[in-house]
């Protein structure tokens, strides 16, 4: 997933910059985005640490700024993990009435951020780190978490436990929705990958089978 921190490489015209469609658009996206600022500032968000069997992970927990309950949601992040752009997606979901759970996956190695500033994903040098990370990030310790991340989200008093839970996966983290819908098919009623990779795979135990 690109942010405005590493998305850069990938424009192929860099004269069309931000500079030249600001007047035409500025107006129009401020209009559009005054109704999402409202709405994520009457936002709860706050730092948690989560119980797992391997140890505690950290994670970013968002949900309404008012008395009553909301159904759970776990958004797995793509492969740059917890950072400003995914607390932003938590904030903004949370503010259309959820309990969302952003997590760490890499909490075994290394706290959030796992990367700062700027990133190039045309860099070996940088992209390589992120491999060994995902290389550690088994099905077994998937399945693990996913069952942690959903018992902490129930745990919670904002959380409507009547209601299903929902999963979100980016990027590499979309086999990781398939994989929690299918460890805690007793909670999960909606999965949702964006531009997942690896769902489908000629293994057993692809993704796209579990659920």
């Amino acid at each position: 997933m690109c942010d405005s921190d590493n998305g850069q490489p990938f424009i192929v015209d860099a004269s069309f910059t931000r500079r030249s469609v600001v007047l035409t658009l500025s107006s129009v996206a401020a209009a559009a985005a005054l109704p999402a600022c409202a709405a994520a500032a009457n936002v709860t968000e706050t730092d948690v640490m989560v119980p797992t069997p391997d140890g505690t992970a950290d994670a970013a927990l968002f949900y309404p700024a008012k008395s009553g309950t909301w159904p759970a949601v776990l958004m797995w992040p793509d492969i740059l993990g917890l950072r400003p752009v995914f607390r932003e997606m938590g904030r903004r979901l949370a503010a259309e009435g959820y309990v969302v759970l952003v997590p760490n996956p890499f909490y075994r190695t290394k706290r959030a951020p796992i990367v700062t500033g700027a990133f190039d994903f045309n860099d070996r040098k940088q992209v390589q780190p992120l491999m060994d990370l995902k290389a550690t990030l088994t099905d077994a310790r998937i399945d693990s978490d996913a069952t942690a991340f959903i018992a902490f989200l129930d745990k919670q008093k904002q959380t409507n436990r009547a209601k299903g839970a929902g999963v979100q996966g980016y990027c590499f983290s979309g086999p990781f929705a398939f994989r929690t819908g299918a460890v805690r098919s007793d909670r999960i009623r909606a999965v949702a990958t964006f531009h997942g990779g690896g769902l489908v795979t000629k293994d057993p135990t692809s993704p796209h089978l579990l659920i």
